[in-house]
């Protein structure tokens, strides 16, 4: 019963053919899916998991058919069942498979986080185009060789940090104005997936849920406060509630030197029936703002509101996922830089028990995290 009423839920949310894919990517029993076939095949997919699958792969075949050239997995069933879903033509044995072909001009990857920066090095090391999902890296020695790596490479990175891409956070922005100018206060409610004990999140390699979920928030404060210019300084509070699972319901702060002020409240001590909920307030200028779960939004302007339903719910996957095709949909790499950078600095919090900090972007990436003035 409780199958066919998230079925049903899933429709109204997403409607029927994207509810089709969250079925294959957890069944993995569904043949292939009817698509026209792209006339030269040219993307490759590395993981082929839920996300890989279910919201890449979706927005992906939507787009384009049957366009996957290759798919690889170290899981060789998730491989498969991709393959036959998507209608792939080959299945890589290794992903080196895949930087080698010349065939392949954009390679996505969604596999586990700590293989997000290696796959995409040796992508571009390739020249490939290459898509990675979040975080970018889960490691600042990793960050470093990636930026390196974009110098060199005549092949471009594009990250999936989804939620700037939806219509409600584009929309805000629309209501802004050209030069918005005072002090931001941003505030993220979200209620998270519960994981077990044996979930591969909690390996430390994999960079806590920092990284694997908190980094969303983290960027999109950073995206909102690059419509009016970013700070140079931010003042870091953590709040754990059970210091043994420091990451699974917490209480993040940041303020800057612009009168800024975010907070994000993570709280994961139920499974949410339809998927990670979230409840986003903004105020800055005249313009207070309310979003609801990516379906609905409010803006208050003065005296005056506007308010926005969005079917299906957009929480911007489709866009961020289109990057490659799309160049005038793309995000600023110092946005991604800067997020990244305070995401790494909040994971080596959770690691050793901080709970206060401060980064200094005037120093150079290295410095700014390695000697972030940890009180």
């Amino acid at each position: 019963m409780n199958a066919l009423r998230k079925t049903w839920r899933y429709i109204c949310l997403y409607g029927v053919r994207r509810t089709v894919f969250k079925i294959a990517g957890r069944t993995r029993r569904l043949p292939s899916l009817i698509f026209r076939r792209f006339a030269n095949p040219d993307i490759a997919l590395i993981g082929c998991g839920q996300f890989g699958m279910a919201t890449l792969g979706y927005f992906i075949s939507q787009r384009f058919g049957r366009r996957f050239l290759w798919v690889f997995d170290t899981d060789m069933d998730a491989a498969r069942s991709a393959a036959r879903v998507l209608g792939a033509k080959q299945i890589a044995h290794s992903a080196t498979q895949i930087f080698q072909d010349p065939g392949v001009d954009t390679v996505y990857i969604a596999s586990n986080h700590h293989s997000h920066a290696e796959y995409a090095i040796s992508a571009l090391e390739s020249n490939k185009n290459v898509y990675v999902e979040k975080p970018v890296s889960v490691s600042l020695k990793q960050f470093e060789r990636l930026q390196a790596e974009l110098g060199r490479t005549q092949g471009r990175l594009f990250v999936g940090y989804n939620r700037p891409f939806s219509k409600a956070i584009q929309t805000l922005r629309s209501q802004l104005g050209n030069s918005p100018t005072g002090g931001v206060s941003l505030n993220c409610f979200v209620s998270g997936h519960l994981i077990g004990a044996d979930h591969w999140y909690r390996n430390p390699d994999e960079g806590t849920r920092i990284c694997g979920n908190a980094g969303h928030w983290i960027d999109l404060f950073i995206h909102i406060l690059a419509w009016r210019g970013l700070p140079k300084e931010f003042r870091i509070h953590l709040l754990s509630a059970d210091q043994s699972e420091p990451d699974d319901n917490f209480s993040l702060s940041i303020a800057t030197e612009k009168n800024d002020i975010f907070t994000l409240m993570l709280t994961a001590r139920t499974e949410p029936f339809e998927g990670i909920n979230e409840t986003i307030n903004f105020q800055q200028d005249d313009i207070i703002c309310k979003i609801d779960d990516f379906r609905r939004m409010t803006v208050w302007n003065g005296p005056a509101y506007k308010r926005w339903r969005f079917w299906p719910k957009d929480a911007g996957h489709k866009t961020a996922a289109l990057q490659p095709f799309d160049r005038t949909n793309t995000r600023d790499w110092t946005e991604i830089k800067t997020s990244t950078l305070i995401m790494l600095q909040i994971m080596e919090m959770v690691h050793g028990s901080i709970t206060t900090s401060q980064i200094s972007l005037h120093e150079p990436a290295v410095n700014a995290v390695e000697n972030g003035a940890v009180k």
